[in-house]
């Protein structure tokens, strides 16, 4: 059996890392992703737990071929959400072609916090100064950051039960997984990043619609009045007569506009 671990990061809260996790298929790192479908859900406590069937499509070897024909792998995944904690963990382990190649993948998620030790501070111990022949110790001073990023720790477990092979399937899986599990964290930062891009938009969106004084708002007034001045130039081109109509330009309309939509940004001034 061969193992290998890796600690990576995102640089998002770790509410927005775990609400995406249930995003993260498709993605432009993962195309080797199939079909994901839910099994089963459950809430215990503050626990939250689930189980999927992932479809993957992950090439064999030239010479992996010769033992199996497969082309999509059917692979189970586990996750429980610890909102106490605030940990998720997922264990995927493959249920095709587990005698070729077996893996088990071990996946963490959970805030990275760093403290920032004070400039005062000396030594781990504290600072101990003598005034008056007192001997005053001071404890130490740390300031915890907040908590904007998560820490994504990976583990792999990898096993073949092919006879004589076995070194080398260890180790072609291994180095696929190593080469594969950055992209996949990638993919993952980007689908997420991508949502909360969205979902701000639609705030925005919602927050200019319910605003009386929203910019769609202002243009629907504008328009409104510009087609009442419209209306008014021509009653009055009719009532002024023929000799008259050569004093009207045809930048007038355009001039209106520009008085109206000046008038609804500065209350204060008023349509000449």
């Amino acid at each position: 059996m061969k193992y290998w671990e890796t600690d990576q990061s995102i640089p998002l809260p770790w509410r927005d890392v775990a609400c995406g996790y249930w995003w993260r298929y498709p993605n432009p790192r993962s195309q080797h992703v199939f079909s994901v479908d839910m099994l089963d859900t459950r809430v215990e406590g503050d626990k939250l737990y689930a189980r999927r069937l992932i479809m993957k499509t992950n090439p064999l070897p030239s010479w992996g071929k010769h033992f199996f024909a497969a082309r999509r792998v059917a692979v189970i995944e586990e996750v429980v959400v610890d909102r106490g904690k605030k940990e998720l963990v997922w264990y995927t382990r493959n249920i095709g072609l587990a005698s070729f190649m077996a893996t088990v993948e071990r996946v963490t998620l959970y805030p990275r916090e760093e403290t920032r030790t004070s400039e005062i501070q000396t030594n781990l111990n504290g600072i101990q100064t003598t005034m008056a022949g007192t001997q005053t110790t001071m404890p130490d001073t740390q300031t915890t950051m907040p908590d904007t990023q998560t820490s994504v720790r990976k583990q792999c477990w990898i096993e073949s039960s092919i006879l004589g092979f076995r070194s080398a399937i260890n180790k072609f899986g291994v180095d696929r997984y190593k080469k594969n599990c950055g992209p996949a964290t990638m993919g993952m930062q980007m689908v997420i990043e991508e949502k909360l891009a969205r979902d701000q938009v639609v705030r925005l969106g919602l927050s200019e619609a319910s605003n009386p004084c929203s910019c769609e708002a202002k243009a629907a007034q504008c328009e409104a009045k510009v087609a009442q001045c419209e209306a008014k130039a021509g009653q009055c081109e009719a009532r002024l007569g023929q000799g008259h109509k050569a004093q009207l330009s045809e930048a007038s309309s355009g001039q209106i506009y520009e008085a109206v939509k000046r008038s609804l940004c500065d209350s204060t001034q008023k349509i000449t």
